[in-house]
């Protein structure tokens, strides 16, 4: 980036400053460099930036805070106002008439609720901590219902954008059948119409960003429209400001996504420098338009969204005009160089971004994008044509809407066959993508080294240290965790997943989370990033205790995304939708599905597993409750001792009081009244107990009782619903070291 604009770095460092949200150890970089620098550099600028950004996104958050510190979780909710965004599927947006004004996530049970129209919405406040400590809110609603005779109303730029989305979406309907969907995603960033199936084959082709309104669409939009302002005529100067006015209404329509509006601060950018006369750079319109974002959405710039955007896009600018003054001179040269060149920057600059939130790097990014640009780019003008044509019932609505349905079908048809191809995405942790990002910058801080002055040996070299870092680093992470049996409650609300690492790294999980309302999957969102996070490449085993949503439904996304050596089970279903999805999964990878009756064990490094329930006459009885049949594990390591309950009662535990102290316990049933009677703590006599439970949950869970028996016989009791993950590590001489996430 030599050489880029100053109001580039100013929006860098504000906008760092602005994520972090408060002071942290981030600085604690700044400070040395300034030294080494000394206070004439640009270091010193960079570091005032990042302490106003800071300043300014701790003050933001702390306003945010305030809005929710009077809500207290699980009380009853009954508010008014009117929704902004609506989905059917996951989170609908509702901004509220009383408290702060502010926007409320509202998860909706009868479909998607009306937009820009008075309502009234009853149901339940819930707190969610996320893993910053940062607390936010959302509502549960249990009835949407519209206030026709209400004295205020929404106003009228929401009247209109709800609207114009509203024919739209009808129009789409109308005309283009089963891409109606991918349509309305593409043009109106409206995404309950794609199946959860064809999300995920883009995001395995690394094309998904074609399906999330971006710079690309505002690109198209802002093309469009200056074709057809250059047919009526209008000056160069006329024709720009047209332009930045009709991308400026598209994005405020389609809900001003963060990457759609990137692109219109860029755009406005463009036209503020035509009409100056004073060209604008593009690096430069790039920190403009984080500056404002950081500005005036500070609560953004930490997500995904924005930092997928401003990355993706640097990296389109930078190896575009690196490749074009490199690329060798022929006739295709002009329209062969830029696509490649924007295709490999995006995928270079996003590849970190995508490691740390998402775990994963897909590795056809660069072919999918040149094979499906094209199409996307061809199909949005059809798309939008359709919708003009058929609002104003234009001759024709028909005739587009085939075309680009047509169009649409070829994308998905060819997106589904590149998600389906074998080792598409490489799984890597944060941490791994530290060490990789921080071992490929290394060589390039080493002045005036041979290697500097050839690109193809600057990456050779690049790519060696960023391999070698992670391999040290690798294993000195391995290293440290040797030698020790480590059992984790993993938070996943209401249910149960707890992982097992061994003392040689292998890892083996019990039961994999719940999948409940809206299509959460605790699975795909707590499960899978918590193992990724970890290094666990493979799970020796799944040790599914019983087939109940709250344990198996997370199951399909857990061997989905992890490969798996057995998933051992009771082998009876009642028919549920996880267990079933998950099974279906294990066939499709080729995992076996083995039954687990008392009497069966196994060890690995060092580690005894011993299954004590079900008993074989129970294992064969399907008319019993699917509690009934819950997996019993005893694990030891030396002197350290566990046995993990999963929703076992009490006549279950009954048959277990000859197995002595234990060192942890995984307590039964989330701590119903139905399990860990006072007889069973006696005899077991836990030093830990682990309660893997929701917060809040409508069960009552665990019941005050069972809280009682464990306190009373000393036992140290560990609950995910106040400590978040929680984990104990036990060596074979019996000594224990607990951690909490919170």
């Amino acid at each position: 980036m030599r050489g880029a604009p100053p109001i580039l770095w100013t929006a860098v460092g504000f906008a760092s400053g602005a994520a972090a949200g408060t002071f942290n150890p981030l600085l604690l970089f700044g400070v040395p460099i300034l030294l080494w620098r000394g206070p004439g550099s640009r270091a010193l600028s960079l570091l005032l930036c990042f302490l106003a950004g800071s300043a300014w996104g701790a003050a933001d958050r702390r306003s945010r805070e305030q809005c929710t510190a009077a809500v207290k979780d699980g009380a009853e909710a009954s508010v008014t106002g009117y929704f902004t965004s609506s989905s059917a599927e996951g989170a609908s947006t509702l901004r509220v008439d009383s408290g702060c004004g502010g926007l409320v996530r509202v998860y909706a049970r009868d479909g998607a609720p009306p937009l820009a129209r008075q309502v009234s919405v009853a149901g339940t406040w819930f707190r969610s901590q996320r893993p910053d400590g940062s607390v936010s809110i959302y509502l549960s609603a249990t009835s949407v219902e519209e206030l026709k005779d209400a004295e205020r109303r929404p106003p009228w730029h929401q009247r209109l954008r709800a609207a114009i989305r509203g024919r739209a979406s009808e129009a789409l309907e109308r005309r283009l059948g089963t891409q109606a969907g991918v349509a309305s995603a593409l043009v109106l960033a409206e995404r309950d119409g794609i199946p959860r199936e064809l999300w995920d084959a883009f995001a395995r082709s690394g094309s998904a960003h074609l399906l999330s309104i971006s710079g690309f669409h505002v690109g198209v939009i802002a093309a469009l429209l200056g074709g057809l302002l250059a047919l009526t005529g209008q000056p160069p100067r006329t024709r720009a400001a047209g332009v930045a006015a009709g991308v400026w209404a598209y994005v405020l329509v389609i809900g001003a996504p963060t990457s759609a509006t990137r692109a219109a601060w860029m755009t406005s950018a463009f036209v503020l420098g035509r009409l100056r006369h004073t060209p604008a750079r593009p690096l430069g319109a790039l920190g403009l338009s984080m500056l404002m974002l950081a500005v005036l959405r500070p609560e953004v710039v930490a997500g995904a969204g924005f930092q997928l955007t401003v990355s993706g896009t640097a990296g389109i600018l930078i190896m575009t005009r690196w490749m074009m003054s490199h690329w060798p001179a022929h006739r295709g040269r002009g329209w062969i160089a830029p696509p490649i060149a924007a295709g490999i920057g995006a995928s270079v600059f996003t590849a970190p971004v995508l490691a740390y939130h998402f775990g994963q790097i897909p590795l056809l990014s660069l072919p999918s994008s040149l094979l499906l640009t094209p199409l996307v780019a061809t199909a949005v003008p059809g798309v939008i044509a359709t919708i003009v044509m058929d609002i104003l019932h234009i001759p024709g609505a028909a005739v587009a809407g085939a075309g680009s349905e047509g169009l649409l079908l070829a994308v998905t048809a060819t997106a589904a066959a590149l998600g389906d191809l074998p080792w598409t995405v490489v799984l890597v942790t944060p941490r791994e993508a530290a060490l990789l990002t921080a071992g490929a910058i290394l060589p390039l801080l080493v002045a005036n080294a041979p290697w500097r002055t050839r690109p193809a040996v600057r990456a050779g070299v690049s790519a060696v240290c960023a391999l070698a870092v992670l391999w040290a680093g690798q294993a000195a992470f391995s290293l440290a965790g040797r030698g020790t049996l480590q059992i984790v409650a993993i938070d996943v609300g209401q249910g149960d997943a707890i992982a097992l690492r061994t003392p040689r790294g292998r890892w083996l999980l019990v039961d994999a989370g719940p999948r409940g309302f809206g299509g959460s999957d605790a699975g795909l969102t707590r499960v899978v990033p918590y193992l990724h996070a970890r290094g666990a490449r493979r799970l020796e085993a799944v040790i599914l205790t019983h087939p109940d949503e709250d344990h198996a439904g997370g199951l399909a996304a857990v061997l989905g995304n992890i490969s798996a050596g057995a998933v051992i089970g009771p082998g009876f279903s009642g028919g549920q939708t996880g267990h079933m999805a998950g099974l279906a999964e294990a066939r499709r990878a080729n995992v076996p599905w083995r039954r687990a009756v008392a009497g069966d064990s196994w060890t690995v490094d060092g580690v005894e597993f011993r299954v004590l329930s079900p008993v074989p006459a129970d294992a064969s009885d399907a008319t019993r409750s699917p509690n009934d049949w819950s997996v019993v594990v005893h694990v030891a390591f030396g002197r350290f001792t566990a046995l993990l309950m999963g929703d076992a009662d009490a006549e279950i535990e009954a048959g277990l009081l000859d197995e002595g102290d234990i060192t942890v316990l995984k307590v039964g049933h989330h701590g119903s009244s139905t399990s860990t009677s006072a007889d069973f703590v006696r005899a077991v006599s836990p030093d830990y107990a682990l309660i893997s439970v929701g917060s809040r949950n409508r069960y009552g869970h665990p019941d005050p009782a069972v809280l009682g028996r464990l306190d009373e016989s000393g036992t140290r009791i560990l609950r995910t619903d106040l400590h978040g993950t929680v984990g104990v590590s036990g060596r074979r001489d019996g000594t224990v070291e607990v951690r909490r996430a919170r």
